[in-house]
């Protein structure tokens, strides 16, 4: 798609305005006026800033899932100032959206700015999605991609959460899920096996999680029985736990899953074979990129592109 040319020559004003519009009207917008918060420089933020509050409530959660929509579609864009103005927004829920906005960001100070979030926000949603966002984190951290104090600090915040969080609480999954990347937690284990034994669909989901993120050859039965699951939700959690956990045991059942009614589950599946890789994997998504249905097709490539680069990489 063509998106019009962000601002360049126009002038402060002319930003200003255009803002202002874009915070005071209602219905759809233009992504033309979406893509002018990219890469804004220090007095287009100055101006953002002012007139931000001149939006309501749901207008400003609209203009920041739209952002993201946007950056997901074309990496060329960069919001990061607009998500980051955003977290110290009044309402919970827009700061929830901004935080969740901020899911690819890999810099120290947005780090910092999370684990602040993380331990100081009054609403339990902000704090849930920091956790969640630091999951991102916290596998850089857990492959030595982050610097040790960094990591240290941030196992400690996710840990400190997972203890004190209120059991069964959306904080509590989330806080679970990126402290999964730091394997030898003591408390990971606990924490999935409670929730794994719940009648609830969430944990069970969040256990999930969990056991692929740990890479813990453990849960491999419990992952390989929930890919056979009677809910659709169950069955897409535990083929994205099989893909993190590169479970190749599970290549025949994720086969299956290829054909599941849920389309969900069909496209965790496809990303899970893609995670393995081996060479039976790869067969059975070289015969999915054939297939007539164009968006399962195009998952199917993704998903071998990436199975060649980990062929390439071991």
């Amino acid at each position: 798609m063509d998106w019009p040319p962000m601002l360049g020559a126009n002038t402060a004003m002319d930003f200003a305005e255009e803002v202002s519009e874009l915070l005071q009207t209602s219905g759809r917008f233009r992504h033309g006026t979406l893509a002018k918060l990219s890469d804004l420089d220090m007095e287009q933020r100055r101006e953002l800033r002012a007139a931000w509050a001149e939006g309501s409530i749901e207008r400003r959660k609209q203009i920041l899932a739209g952002l993201r929509d946007l950056a997901e579609e074309d990496v060329e864009y960069n919001f990061k100032q607009v998500f980051l103005l955003a977290l110290d927004d009044l309402d919970p829920s827009v700061r929830a959206r901004a935080v969740e906005g901020l899911w690819e960001e890999e810099a120290l100070p947005v780090l910092n700015r999370l684990l602040l979030l993380l331990h100081s926000d009054p609403a339990p949603e902000v704090q849930a999605a920091a956790a969640s966002v630091l999951g991102r984190f916290a596998y850089a951290g857990a492959v030595g991609a982050l610097d040790v104090d960094s990591a240290d600090r941030l196992r400690l915040a996710l840990r400190a959460t997972l203890s004190s969080a209120p059991e069964g609480s959306e904080l509590e999954m989330r806080a679970l899920e990126s402290l999964a990347y730091f394997a030898d937690e003591p408390m990971v284990a606990r924490v999935i096996t409670r929730f794994h034994a719940e009648d609830d669909e969430q944990q069970q989901a969040s256990a999930l999680r969990g056991m692929g993120r740990t890479m813990d050859a453990r849960w491999h039965p419990d992952i390989l029985q929930q890919l056979d699951s009677d809910s659709a939700r169950v069955r897409f959690h535990a083929s994205r736990a099989a893909g993190d956990a590169g479970l190749t045991d599970a290549v025949p059942q994720l086969g299956d899953l290829l054909q599941d009614h849920d389309l969900e589950v069909r496209q965790a599946a496809i990303w899970a074979l893609g995670q393995i890789g081996t060479p039976e994997a790869t067969r059975r998504l070289k015969a999915v990129a054939q297939d007539t249905d164009d968006m399962l097709s195009s998952h199917a490539e993704d998903a071998l592109a990436e199975a060649v680069y980990a062929v390439g990489n071991e």
